[in-house]
């Protein structure tokens, strides 16, 4: 690691141990919360899959060269909790370095542990999305083949045609096919929708489910709004979608409990208060623990797990893009006591996308139940 930047984080409230290889920080790993490497460290993947195997509960950051790029990086971000890119500013590396610690502790709470067993088996990863993710690794899969996929559940297609014939899409035209959805959107989108379609509508039934699922989109189009033109993009897009499953796991699986938060909330008390005050626990943990055990990028779990708890320092990045909408769907939803606060928040996370503003993100929170037929 860079000699400046040790000495700059020497003026943070870390108790740090800088060690010349692999193997002393393996040795130190018992009493870390978080590990940072270089890329360039000899042996790196090697050293990350031992930490990942041996010690889940250490935070893993890599900083790498912006020219790195391509299978690389890819490989990085799997055994890693993120990937950072030099230079970077001392504080924002402090910044996410003790954002990741903070999920992975509040992920292993013991509060958590007693919901999440009060909510039974937790649902495996959407079969019809695993299988197209599955696909879309293949760069000769024909799109007929990914429709054919789609296809074979009929519900499934029927709400997948639903939704791209809504006012989220504002086709000239009804498309009547999956085939010629994914020819029209492409099969990304189309894994996107998939997956949109299983969560909301394969956990959870009623007016709230379909309400829910309905945010969920105005979420995700807002998120492809600040990340759509980056390498980000469908995790983006992932993230708005499934920001609010673990409310549509209480609502199906613990249904008294959330009628009472509901009523907190309809009283005036913020969701994720309400939650913590009758749960222990928040629905964003619930859902970034779902997100976990089907074993999605960790900086999706970690975006998710906070996306009502924004932090200082605003960067590029999934997380800072999740908190800076959802801090502008509660600037129009929360009490007006509560607004000016996250309109502020808005404004200070919002410097992290120049090409967006706050009024931008705002548009789409109104009038969300006219835009899906």
């Amino acid at each position: 690691m860079a000699e400046g930047l040790k000495r700059s984080l020497r003026s943070f409230a870390w108790d740090l141990h800088f060690v010349a290889g692999g193997e002393e920080a393996l040795a130190a790993a018992s009493d870390l919360d978080a590990v940072v490497c270089e890329a360039s460290l000899p042996g790196v993947e090697t050293l990350l899959a031992r930490f990942k195997e041996r010690f889940p509960g250490v935070a893993r950051t890599v900083l790498a060269p912006a020219e790195l790029k391509g299978e690389v990086i890819a490989r990085l971000q799997v055994l890693s909790h993120q990937v950072m890119r030099k230079p970077l500013l001392p504080a924002l590396l402090f910044d996410l370095v003790e954002r990741t610690v903070a999920v992975i502790q509040s992920l292993s709470s013991d509060r958590l542990r007693v919901v999440v067993g009060q909510l039974g088996d937790l649902p495996p990863l959407p079969a019809t999305y695993a299988k197209i993710s599955q696909m879309a690794q293949d760069p000769d899969v024909s799109m007929d083949a990914v429709a054919a996929v789609v296809e074979r559940d009929p519900a499934i297609t029927a709400a997948v045609l639903r939704i791209i014939n809504s006012a989220y899409f504002g086709l000239p035209r009804r498309v009547s096919s999956v085939r010629e959805t994914v020819r029209y959107l492409g099969i990304v989108p189309l894994k996107n929708l998939v997956l949109t379609v299983e969560v909301f509508e394969g956990l959870a039934k009623g007016k709230r489910a379909l309400a829910l699922q309905h945010e969920a989109l105005l979420r995700a189009y807002a998120m492809r709004e600040l990340l759509g033109r980056t390498a980000l993009a469908e995790q983006a897009f992932v993230a708005g979608i499934l920001a609010d499953v673990g409310q549509l796991l209480l609502l199906a699986r613990l249904p008294v409990d959330a009628m009472a938060i509901e009523k907190q909330v309809e009283s005036g008390v913020l969701p994720w208060v309400a939650q913590a005050e009758r749960l222990g626990c928040t629905a964003a943990t619930i859902g970034a623990q779902l997100l976990a055990r089907w074993n999605l990028p960790a900086s999706l779990i970690e975006a998710v797990a906070l996306h009502h708890q924004p932090r200082a320092a605003a960067a590029l990045n999934v997380t800072t893009a999740l908190s800076l909408v959802s801090a502008v769907e509660w600037s129009a939803r929360a009490p007006e006591k509560l607004r000016l606060e996250f309109r502020k928040t808005a404004e200070e996370l919002i410097t992290a996308f120049p090409s967006s503003t706050v009024e931008s993100i705002g548009r789409y929170f109104g009038g969300a139940d006219e835009n899906v037929a």
